[in-house]
């Protein structure tokens, strides 16, 4: 038995040894050298199945996404919008479908994050040495979506439709000063004599009857509109409703919009500007303000909380703060806008500056940013927010804060101990949403319990409440004495906010016309804003005049700032690019097309 096994070992062993032949393996001694015999093949190397290369997604003006972009059908962003009757900011400013910004018009110039003016549809500016004179220099490869080109007569055609009697958003324009602006409003001079001049096919100037350093942050809000569409500068916006009409200079254009429902903007392939399309399309649909957060929690909606509407109220807020994958979706970030009180100074009983001081120092401003402001809050002790140029937040938050001792000190100091003898006050609000009117109710509560004033609250509609502003002021007295009412930035430059309470006087003006829109006064205020407005090139200077300014505002009690409002806004994690890099500060914001094309700038990642 053992001799049989062993010969088939042997015989195994003599297979093994042929099979290795056969298949050409190396001698032990050829192998260390690293070499096979020269009857030998080299072995194909094994084959592994290759992985499809990922395909770039281009979008259809041929924009290459980022590599982790998902594929250009999911590429469309849908945002919520209320709907107005117009889509052409040349027309009308206030009954305007807000959406539009992001087709059809282009802004001369456009802020970045930290607000500085950008070129857009102006590719650069100077001022003139007396700062009368801004001449802006346009690209000359730019072109509607039709084809013709976008040239200085469709700018300066644009500020002449800007100055018409009938346009609602007229006075923004009229703060820079451009010759003869009143003349052409009112008639009385034709529109060729405005202050705007074409010097050729790409270069246009602007001249002011002063200095106006801040014109060409105003020209953020500037929206070319096509002369060759629009034709006369009296006509309605009926051109921008037809997508066969309604070119476009920006970075989309119109393909429908379904009444009721939705508009909807896709790429412009004629753009040739710095912020084209990476979204592909976008679609604003119609919905109202308290459907917006279900909308967006059910993958309706991409973004919301970003306009001026509340789409995200107390209660929405309170679950995204108890809801962590809600609460990481969410952008927080003050807003350029201040509710303050404000009084008639020229009259009893608010020409007592130690009423005025009493009102500042009974009012527990924490108190209202933690309970009925809470998540839509700061408090403000100045007009000028936090990181607004000339704000001086820091040097002055002392001079009005909270102390209800110091304040009936003041009060009796004035002839009024425990509010005796002081008159019933009415505070007016003006369109009120829920949250301002519960703040509106603290305060009085306050004021009763610190130095025992009675205040009734009324909300007026907003068209009656300026009226009695205006009045005010124009009759220097009257039934608006004492309210609290906002005021958030046209443009970001030291003199937007504190122009509200003055600025450069004309000589031998009555009262009533004296620069403001409140009835305070205060002639070294008016001097050191004036100076500050205009001086060019020289930004710290003015910040400096306006910090003194504010000073004497706030000593003197011209308002009680209340609050800075916040913006609260979600966002899809889906979505990335540009428009959610931090600033400087590193704050995420999402401000919008108005401001910094936010809505292009992005996309969807997979």
């Amino acid at each position: 038995m053992k001799s049989k096994f062993m010969l088939m070992l042997v015989l195994i062993l003599i297979i093994s040894i042929a099979i290795v032949g056969c298949t050409g393996g190396a001698a032990p001694e050829q192998e260390a050298a690293g070499q096979t015999p020269a009857t030998a093949e080299p072995a194909a190397p094994k084959e592994e199945p290759a992985e499809p290369a990922s395909k770039a997604v281009v979008n259809s003006v041929g924009i290459e996404l980022p590599a982790d972009a998902a594929p250009i059908e999911e590429q469309v962003l849908r945002l919520a919008n209320t709907e107005y009757s117009w889509l052409s900011w040349d027309y009308t400013a206030y009954d305007y479908t807000w959406g539009a910004l992001i087709g059809i018009h282009d802004s001369c110039v456009r802020p970045d994050k930290e607000f500085n003016p950008q070129p857009s549809g102006c590719e650069s500016w100077e001022a003139s040495d007396d700062g009368l004179t801004w001449t802006f220099h346009l690209p000359k490869d730019k072109v509607w979506s039709d084809g013709e080109p976008v040239t200085a007569e469709d700018w300066v055609f644009t500020l002449q439709r800007y100055a018409r009697p009938d346009y609602d958003f007229e006075w923004f324009y009229s703060m820079a000063g451009i010759t003869n602006w009143g003349a052409v409003v009112s008639g009385d001079m034709p529109p060729e004599d405005l202050g705007a001049q074409v010097v050729d096919d790409y270069t246009f100037t602007v001249t002011t009857d002063q200095p106006a350093p801040f014109l060409v942050k105003q020209f953020a809000d500037l929206w070319v509109a096509p002369k060759h569409i629009v034709k006369d500068r009296m006509a309605d916006g009926s051109w921008a409703l037809d997508p066969a009409t309604a070119v476009s200079a920006g970075p989309y254009k119109l393909e429908k919009w379904e009444k009721g429902k939705e508009i909807v903007w896709v790429a412009n392939d004629k753009y040739t500007g710095p912020y084209p399309a990476t979204m592909d399309k976008i679609v604003n649909v119609f919905m109202t303000p308290e459907t917006r957060f279900n909308a967006y929690q059910n993958g309706e909606l991409d973004i919301i909380g970003y306009g001026y509407e509340i789409d995200l109220p107390p209660a929405s807020l309170a679950q995204v703060q108890a809801d962590a994958a809600l609460k990481e979706q969410l952008l927080v970030w003050p807003n350029f806008i201040t509710y303050y009180l404000f009084f008639d100074t020229w009259n009893p009983p608010f020409d007592d500056p130690l009423v005025r001081q009493a009102f500042s120092h009974a009012i527990d401003r924490d108190a209202l940013v933690n309970g009925p402001l809470q998540h839509q809050a700061s408090v403000a002790y100045t007009m000028n927010p936090p990181g607004f140029p000339g704000e001086s937040v820091d040097q002055l938050k002392d001079i009005q804060n909270y102390d209800p001792e110091m304040a009936a000190k003041l009060m009796a100091d004035a002839g009024y101990p425990n509010g005796e003898g002081f008159p019933t006050l009415i505070m007016r609000t003006r369109s009120a949403y829920p949250a301002l009117t519960n703040a509106a109710e603290g305060i009085a509560s306050m004021l009763k319990e610190n130095i025992g004033v009675e205040i009734e609250i009324q909300d007026l509609d907003y068209s009656i409440y300026m009226e009695m502003l205006g009045d005010q002021k124009k009759n220097e007295g009257g039934d608006m004495n004492f309210a609290l009412v906002p005021y958030e930035y046209d443009f970001v430059d030291g003199s937007n906010l504190l122009g509200v309470w003055g600025g450069c006087e004309e000589e031998g003006a009555d009262m009533p016309d004296m620069p403001g829109r409140h009835t305070w006064y205060n002639t070294e205020y008016n001097a050191l804003v004036c100076e500050a407005n205009g001086i060019i090139g020289d930004e710290a200077k003015r910040n400096e005049l306006y910090q003194k300014a504010e000073r004497i505002l706030i000593e003197n009690v011209g308002l009680v700032p209340i609050y800075h409002g916040v913006f609260n806004v979600l966002v899809n994690p889906k979505l990335k690019g540009p428009a959610l890099e931090p600033n400087k500060a590193g704050v995420v914001t999402f401000r919008g097309f108005r401001f910094n094309s936010s809505e292009g700038q992005i996309y969807r990642v997979q």
